[in-house]
């Protein structure tokens, strides 16, 4: 009787789930356990594809501030390889480069000759940095986060998402880690964040960062969006000097 009472219980609670996602209700549970499932998955994903989007005053990329990041789109395999288009600009120019990151060592295409050149250190956008175990993302929304919410459900397919119901979540994020995950280019400062999750993978499907503009007092979006979860892409060292 335990046994058959044990099976029904876990029947009822299958039920309840499907008939939840099909009545456009999602599995309730905490905002913080929806998160730190969120960063498991990232953490265990051999690889996926990324999107990344700026609007607001110019991050700069480089020590002089003459090239401000735009947007990016690549791919990352763990542990630490990444590869990206990243499109630039600067006085006058607006331009794509590709950049390829393999552990601490990064190249990028030369925005005049189109050559790939090992960046210095600290130099450009590192996306492999973003996904980073120590500093990265899964790391910044577990310790980092506070404040966060459940909002309504939403489906993204709108705005170039998902066809699909998913968890979204509001919270504020403290600049400091993101600072340095980002090289520079986010923070110090406190942000707020948006996210939306998967509901039955876990999957960090978008990640929307709004910080704030002292000077100017206009706010700088940043939206991270995800894809091709568990896709694994080639990734070599390119050769210096070739176009």
């Amino acid at each position: 009787m335990v046994k058959k009472l044990g099976w029904l219980g876990f029947l009822w609670v299958m039920v309840t789930a499907v008939t939840a996602c099909r009545t456009g209700q999602l599995p309730e549970l905490p905002a913080e356990s929806i998160v730190q499932n969120a960063a498991v998955r990232m953490n265990a994903l051999p690889g996926f594809r990324f999107d990344i989007t700026r609007d607001g005053a110019p991050a700069y990329l480089d020590p002089d501030n003459i090239l401000s990041f735009r947007r990016a789109a690549g791919a990352y395999v763990a542990p630490d390889k990444a590869l990206a288009t990243v499109r630039i600009i600067g006085p006058g120019l607006i331009t794509d480069v590709d950049v390829v990151t393999v552990a601490e060592t990064q190249w990028q295409t030369n925005v005049a000759t189109g050559a790939w050149e090992e960046l210095p250190p600290n130099w450009g956008f590192n996306p492999a940095v973003l996904f980073d175990k120590e500093v990265g993302l899964p790391t910044i929304l577990t310790e980092d986060v506070t404040n966060l919410q459940l909002a309504e459900p939403q489906n993204l397919k709108a705005s170039g998402g998902p066809d699909q119901l998913l968890y979204h979540l509001t919270g504020d994020a403290a600049g400091e880690r993101l600072y340095t995950m980002s090289g520079t280019l986010i923070g110090p400062q406190a942000v707020t964040v948006a996210l939306w999750i998967a509901p039955e993978t876990f999957e960090l499907v978008r990640v929307v960062v709004t910080e704030p503009e002292p000077d100017a007092g206009e706010a700088s979006v940043w939206q991270v969006d995800f894809t091709h979860f568990g896709e694994v892409v080639t990734i070599k060292p390119p050769v210096v000097g070739e176009e």
